[in-house]
């Protein structure tokens, strides 16, 4: 094996490593690798099938069991499904879902084939589950998608603020080398639970702060250091009477101010029993002192975007814009993302109610816009919105479902409605690693290159473009995402006659397309098909990535998300090779301008620019999700255990997906309860009880930690042997109503205790 470099791509850090030619790996990017990664490295660099478990050929469902097929029988399958399920049912009988870890050639070349040939737009992927949130609370706020700080601005901070997130244990080689290493900042944690994160940094400091409030209650919190900040007229005047519009402005400072946001009504609303009024006032006072006088980075994650969602983010840039803490360094907001290239996914529209670069479905000049850089008629593109991924299970209309990379048998809420919908569909599957759950539901399964198998381009979660370098060949035929969707494209078009029936110059309304689906799928033109996936091959057969690249490359000139430097240059496929890659538009954006109007946030479009407005949020975001029903306990939800011994675990369960591992999974998950919540209920550690709520029930053993406020508790996401998982009681019907985002953190339950004969 020749010395290679490529990346770490477990998480949304995304950085460089270097595999030396007896296997091992180092790090040599600016971050390193975390043991996330080196995990992987170390198990499968060089390993059989047998070793780590793998889907070898693809597999069909029949009468007697699975059975091995070709590449080729499995491609004239899937084509053939498709065309009968759309000529059948409609376009919108099919339905694509896809992991946060295809490379963006892979998620492009799939946005292309499902919504631009063939005219869905239920087309969504893990982004609409973890990160799409944060891209709506930027929305609400700029009008654009995208963060504005990056990694680099942790070190020039002066405050760092984390709201719900747990970097210690899911983001390591970042909270290591960049959140713990600037000693002289203030760190602030809001997390209703002591974590990793808060142990870690108040025992680095004891002056870092940590706010335990109760779930649910961000926004009100925010509200709450808004109001103080506006009172002592300690926000930034200047900045905001600039950058802001005017009318926006007085509304939100008149919401502050009519509002019950001082810290005396606030208090009782989000303090927890275990922390006196008294204490979170002292600590919140601080905090605001903190917005008053420091540099302030803001950061959240998957914690705040599953709680309060789009308005709990926005509440969060509220406090950025009215301090000005925005477009310089140590200043602004980072996203720290979970999956690999989530960052992708929403720069390219991966939901049922956008397009790519976040042009609007609804919106026919966005359809047009589109359509003419795919090169296909205007018509081609539906005006009818996709399934939000919440829905998939309950849509009567879902006929055939694509998923790659995750695995849709545990990864969903509701999950036992999913399962009965899986049971239902065509379900066709691409992943690298077997999966035994998968064999239930499946009806064709595609083995798929592994991370260190493949090659593409990553944007992770400070927008930096990177080059993931193929290290090895399968040891069998596997292929690569972008192979499977081109060869399916393309077999299709083998399928189709010369299209004499309509002329794509046409002017067509949504029923006479449908019309034409249902004649013999007369919507689709046998040579654009083709062409719009011949890519290039290597000498493996696998489309070329410069290719793929460079066709985004072009599609993205004018767009906010048009992938450029900060000088303006495009980002080139060569660029984003060498070295640590490219950032795009730099490492800042929203700098400050000396004179002009304030007009510098940009919308769908680059030259589109506008003033940034604050978020009013909605009353429902000022509940605290323990006031809506006092009997029942607010289910936290995340990766990792809790308390001492548990580290090892967390950081070894790196791919949700996969049954590499599986020997190391704990043969049951604990429900962390507090101390005062057993104490009430007479429990004790290892004991067991079923939690419950009008979606499922699970039952569960008791860790009772003192690391757990009152009326709170928490389950991992992480596998174990039992199958003790709380998607069985989250929510697939709760959603964010900016971006359709499960809102899986506010699930609700209730307590079933055991039966004292069986105590005793």
């Amino acid at each position: 094996m020749d010395e290679t470099k490529t990346l770490c791509t477990f998480c949304g850090v995304v950085d460089q490593v270097t595999v030396l030619k007896d296997g091992k790996v180092r790090g040599s990017g600016t971050l390193g690798t975390c043991v996330k990664g080196a995990t992987f490295f170390r198990e499968h660099f060089d390993s059989t099938p047998r070793e780590v478990k793998r889907f070898t050929s693809p597999l069909i469902r029949t009468p007697y069991g699975w059975e091995m097929i070709s590449w080729d029988y499995a491609i004239d399958m899937i084509a053939d499904t498709i065309l009968a399920d759309r000529q059948e049912f409609g376009r919108d009988a099919l339905a694509f879902y896809g992991v946060g870890q295809m490379t963006l050639e892979a998620l492009w070349v799939t946005k292309k084939f499902f919504q631009g040939h063939l005219g869905t737009n239920n087309i969504c992927s893990n982004a609409e589950q973890c990160l799409s949130n944060n891209a709506g609370g930027h929305e609400l706020v700029f009008g654009n998608e995208g963060p504005f700080s990056c990694y680099e601005d942790y070190l020039h901070a002066e405050a760092i603020f984390i709201y719900g997130h747990n970097p210690a244990i899911n983001h390591p080689t970042v909270f290591q080398k960049y959140l713990r290493r600037n000693r002289k900042a203030i760190k602030v944690v809001v997390d209703p639970r002591r974590t990793n994160t808060v142990e870690l940094l108040l025992a680095d400091n004891p002056e870092n702060i940590h706010l335990p409030i109760k779930s649910g209650s961000d926004v009100l919190l925010n509200c709450a250091i808004a109001r103080a900040l506006i009172d002592q007229a300690a926000h930034n005047g200047g900045y905001v009477s600039k950058y802001l519009e005017a009318g926006n402005s007085a509304a939100f400072i008149d919401f502050l101010r009519r509002g019950p946001f001082t810290l005396e009504q606030v208090l009782p609303q989000i303090t927890p029993p275990e922390l006196s009024h008294e204490e979170m006032g002292r600590r919140i006072s601080r905090v605001v002192d903190l917005w008053r006088t420091r540099k302030v980075v803001t950061t959240s994650s998957v914690g705040i975007n599953q709680t309060t969602g789009s308005s709990g983010v926005a509440s969060i840039l509220n406090l950025n814009l009215l301090t000005g803490n925005i477009g310089q360094p140590g200043r602004g907001h980072v996203r720290l993302a979970g999956q690999s290239n989530a960052s992708g996914e929403l720069a390219l529209g991966y939901s049922g109610r956008l397009l790519p670069f976040r042009m609007r479905v609804a919106e026919k000049a966005h359809r047009e816009k589109m359509a003419q850089i795919w090169g296909v008629p205007g018509w081609k593109l539906s005006e009818v919105p996709g399934l939000p991924v919440a829905s998939f299970a309950t849509s009567p209309r879902l006929r055939t479902l694509f998923v790659f990379g995750t695995n849709p048998a545990r990864n969903f809420p509701n999950l036992a409605r999913w399962r009965e919908k899986l049971a239902d569909v065509c379900l066709i599957y691409a992943d690298a690693y077997y999966n035994p759950e998968i064999l239930e539901y499946a009806d064709i399964i595609l083995p798929v290159r592994t991370k260190h198998e493949s090659s593409g381009i990553f944007l992770n979660g400070e927008r930096r473009l990177q080059y993931l370098q193929k290290v090895e060949e399968p040891p069998f035929e596997a292929w690569g995402d972008v192979r499977i969707v081109c060869s399916v494209a393309r077999r299709i078009a083998e399928r189709l006659e010369e299209n004499t029936a309509v002329s794509p110059d046409a002017s067509l309304g949504q029923t006479q397309v449908d019309e034409l689906v249902r004649q013999g799928n007369l919507d689709l033109f046998k040579h654009s098909l083709d062409q719009a996936f011949a890519f290039p091959v290597d000498e493996t057969g696998e489309p070329r990535n410069e290719a793929v690249w460079n066709e985004i490359l072009r599609a993205s000139k004018g767009f906010y998300n048009e992938f450029i430097d900060s000088e303006g240059q495009p980002i080139t496929f060569d660029r984003i090779r060498a070295g640590e890659g490219v950032q795009w538009a730099g490492s800042r954006r929203y700098v400050p301008e000396e004179g002009g109007d304030g007009a510098v946030f940009p919308g769908v479009f680059r030259a589109e620019l506008h003033k940034a407005v604050f978020h009013i949020p909605p009353p429902e975001r000022l509940i605290p999700f323990n006031e809506r029903d006092a009997e029942s306990f607010t289910l936290i939800t995340g990766r990792g255990g809790m308390g001492k011994g548990t580290y090892a675990n967390n950081v070894a369960m790196f791919n949700s997906s996969t049954a590499t591992g599986q020997d190391r999974w704990p043969d049951e998950n604990s429900v962390y309860m507090s101390v005062l919540d057993a104490q009430k209920l007479g429990l004790k550690t290892g004991e067991r009880i079923r939690l419950y709520n009008t979606i499922g029930e699970i039952e569960c053993r008791v860790e009772v930690s003192s690391d757990m406020p009152s009326r709170h508790l928490y389950l991992t996401f992480h596998p174990d042997k039992r199958g003790t998982h709380p998607n069985f009681l989250t929510n697939s019907e709760l959603i964010d109503p900016q971006t359709w985002q499960p809102l899986l953190k506010d699930t609700q339950v209730n307590i079933k205790l055991p039966r004292r004969q069986e105590r005793a």
